[in-house]
Parts: structure tokens; sequence; C-alpha cells
């Protein structure tokens, strides 16, 4: 468990927090994590290590999965019948990972440039 996943846990058991407020703490937390994860992988990539950016990669999509789910589970409480009060906190979760959707998608696209720049650039060495 990590600082901010304490933060929020303390305060879960502090405050009560509302069940919205730690569905949307949940998808702040793992759509950030998932935006550091990125982050690393373009710093992998600058050294051309091409395997270190690769899974670093796959643990930012695997916290964008949680959050996705975390966030689903919401909008289908809500379809079923469920009413939420409109919640800043839940707005910002979801501009926070549609940022780190957009972040993850296009590294993802980066280290496959990298990759054909590199193949072309040593092709004739090999």
């Amino acid at each position: 468990m990590n600082e901010q996943e304490n933060t929020v846990k303390q305060y879960e058991e502090e405050e009560g927090l509302p069940e919205l407020a730690q569905v949307a703490m949940r998808v702040v937390i793992d759509a950030g994590d998932a935006k550091i994860a990125a982050e690393q992988a373009l710093k992998k990539l600058h050294a051309f290590d091409f395997t270190g950016a690769e899974e670093l990669m796959e643990q930012a999509f695997a916290q964008l999965q949680k959050a996705h789910d975390a966030q689903t589970e919401v909008i289908q409480n809500e379809a079923a019948g469920t009413r939420y009060e409109n919640s800043f906190i839940f707005n910002h979760a979801q501009d926070t990972m549609m940022a780190a959707m957009t972040q993850c998608s296009l590294t993802r696209e980066i280290i496959e440039l990298y990759k054909i720049l590199y193949r072309e650039i040593h092709k004739d060495k090999a």
C-alpha cells in the first residue's frame, strides 16, 4: 500500500468517506499510478530499454483497468437506479482517468515509433 492509499484508508476510517468519494479516490490513485508507470516507461525508452518500457506499460494498463472497473461500477449502479449527488471529486477522478488513458495510449505509440526508428537506424549494422 503506497502513501496515497494509506491516506485515503485513514480518511475513510476516521471520517466515513461517502461511497462515491471512496470510488473517486480509488480511481484517482489507480489512474495516477498508471501515469507514473507511463512516465517511467518513457525514461526506460530513452535508454532504448524496450523490455523495461513494455513491462511498465503493462503495469500502467493494469492500473487503468482497475480505475476503469471502479468507475464502471458507479455508472452501472446509477443505470440500475442508484442516485448519486453531483460530485466534484468524482468528476475530477474521471478527468484524471481520461488524462491517464491518453498518456498511456500515446506512450504505447511512442514506444512503437522508437522500435521502428531503432530497427531502421541499426539494420545496416546487423
